[in-house]
């Protein structure tokens, strides 16, 4: 049994019994609670491909990664060079790899010292994720700078900040833990101080690294997958992959799983973090297809309810466009006031990504206020706030002048790009917004007072985001909760193996990246982009390590 959840199956039985016992029941039940019972997911317009283990396969490589994030390429390029003349199949189910890689910053975490930073993940954790996996990632961290540069990144092109030495310095997100200075971060490209000539990012370079070993790494993308073939004993043998025309693909050493999470799944997002509307900030074909396949063969699953990062977030009046760029710049509350649909202010009336200032390590307002990154404050433990899956973000001509939504190239009011509603008076702008006129009204002439004497006593805003709602024209942009990545996936061994509910691993088969991702409690930044090549390369070499 899994020591990470209770095990509700009742007495004790083998793996390979209860698949027996429970046959296609097993199969039903564990793809209908990802959201789609009793069917895997299938190319579209194809038909089913025999997925069972007969001996007949449409093509062969050592490897096959699904997948061409970070992790992915990651994946291929340590087959490509370490693995002895090894092949390797790298397939992404999209045109361009349409996961959560190509948007992200681009940072990563790295150390000198893998056991202090090995405590600190651990501490994060709080006992969702085994001391070895966690060791076993330190341990990569370690080892990724140099990795990157012997792979062709350029250093004076990196973005690149040393691990301290002093206790009293802090990098991490979670300073006040024990050994959270043992870290750095680096990026690639990302150096503003030169001219970048080479790739301007992880992804990229990865990407162009890979293509440099086409000699063994075949890349194909609009390749989804559609299934995992296992022999009598539960061993992946392979893959059913494409999408018109699948084929049987056999990998004679280990398939890895690097699909991403399950952003894009209203019906996941439901089930497992109540919030089925939730607007992913990108990751548009992350849409759980790997974790329905995983749950059909009996894998174990692990931090379901944890996702990186939610926060309301600006949308236009039909919400189908963010109005702000969604991850770097989310929308700027701090130049109004969010109220719900009852027209009040809530406690995600601003959040961490809005402060436009550092305030102290160990302040009151850094331990226990707002948003850091991967964990929404709720008394200092809760993963995330409950949030309404509709509010409203409220400001004024001037908060508009300082930027509350970006100026339209054409001069354009948010009004008439349908950002926003707008009013010349609050009345009428409560109309609009379909809220209660008195509870409005009431609202704004408390906000303002508060910025008059240049305190919050409701909900202790900082100072500078203290920005009047006074001058006409007045505006109300739709706000819903949004968010970067789920963390959700079968559960992953040290050495990247997919584990079945009794712990054990499912020959052949690995993971990387977000897809079953470390991360179950707080999430460090630079934490992701490290995982995808920390584990990238780990079950790379496990798999490599295979006979064939």
């Amino acid at each position: 049994m899994s020591n990470r959840e209770i095990d509700l199956r009742g007495p004790a039985q083998s793996r390979r019994g209860f698949v027996k016992a429970a046959g296609v029941a097993l199969a039903g039940a564990g793809v209908a609670a990802f959201g789609l019972a009793g069917c895997a997911p299938q190319a579209p317009d194809s038909g089913k491909v025999d997925a069972s283990a007969d001996g007949t396969w449409d093509e062969e490589f050592d490897v096959v990664v699904v997948g061409a994030g970070i992790a992915g390429h990651a994946a291929a390029l340590t087959v490509a060079t370490e693995g002895n003349g090894a092949t390797c199949l790298l397939i992404e189910k999209g045109s361009s790899p349409s996961g959560n890689s190509p948007f992200c910053k681009g940072d990563a975490i790295w150390t000198k010292e893998p056991e202090k930073l090995a405590s600190y993940l651990e501490q994060l954790a709080h006992g969702t994720t085994p001391d070895d996996v966690l060791e076993a990632y330190a341990q990569g961290c370690s080892e990724i700078y140099d990795w990157v540069l012997e792979m062709g990144a350029s250093k004076d092109e990196m973005s690149i900040t040393e691990p301290a030495t002093d206790p009293e310095e802090r990098n991490a997100e979670y300073h006040e833990y024990e050994n959270s200075y043992a870290f750095g971060y680096f990026a690639i490209g990302k150096n503003s101080k030169v001219e970048v000539k080479g790739p301007n990012h992880v992804q990229v370079f990865l990407e162009q690294a890979v293509a440099q070993h086409a000699d063994v790494v075949e890349y194909r993308t609009s390749t989804p997958l559609v299934d995992l073939v296992q022999d009598e004993s539960g061993a992946v043998l392979g893959v059913v992959a494409g999408e018109k025309s699948p084929k049987r693909i056999r990998a004679k050493r280990g398939v890895i799983m690097c699909l991403g999470g399950f952003e894009h799944s209203p019906e996941m997002m439901q089930n497992y973090l109540g919030q089925g509307a939730a607007v992913p900030a990108a990751g548009s074909l992350n849409t759980g297809d790997g974790h329905r396949i995983c749950a059909q063969l009996g894998a174990d699953f692990w931090h379901m309810n944890n996702v990186a990062g939610f926060w309301m977030a600006g949308r236009d009046l039909q919400n189908t466009a963010y109005t702000n760029p969604p991850i770097f710049k989310p929308a700027p509350k701090g130049f109004g006031i969010t109220v719900g649909v009852n027209g009040r202010r809530f406690y995600m009336d601003w959040d961490g990504y809005n402060v436009r200032e550092k305030y102290p390590y160990m302040s009151d307002i850094s331990l226990h206020v707002g948003s850091r990154h991967g964990h929404m404050q709720f008394g200092g433990e809760w993963p995330h706030l409950p949030m309404p899956s509709k509010a409203w973000f409220v400001f004024d001509a001037q908060g508009l002048a300082q930027g509350a939504i970006p100026p339209s190239a054409d001069g354009s009011t948010p009004d008439a790009k349908g950002y926003a509603h707008a009013a010349n008076t609050i009345e009428e702008l409560a109309a609009k917004m379909d809220v209660p006129v008195d509870e409005l009204t009431r609202t704004v002439s408390q906000w303002n007072e508060c910025c008059t004497h240049g305190e919050d006593v409701y909900f202790h805003r900082p100072a500078s985001t203290l920005v009047p709602v006074s001058e006409p024209p007045f505006y109300a942009q739709l706000c819903a909760p949004s968010f970067l990545n789920t963390d959700g996936g079968p559960v992953r061994s040290a050495s990247g193996a997919i584990l079945d509910y009794e712990g054990n691993p499912i020959p052949g088969l690995y993971s990387a990246g977000e897809f079953s991702s470390i991360w179950g409690h707080y999430y460090e930044g630079g934490g992701n982009v490290a995982e995808c090549l920390v584990f990238g390369r780990i079950s790379a070499k496990s798999a490599v390590s295979n006979q064939a």
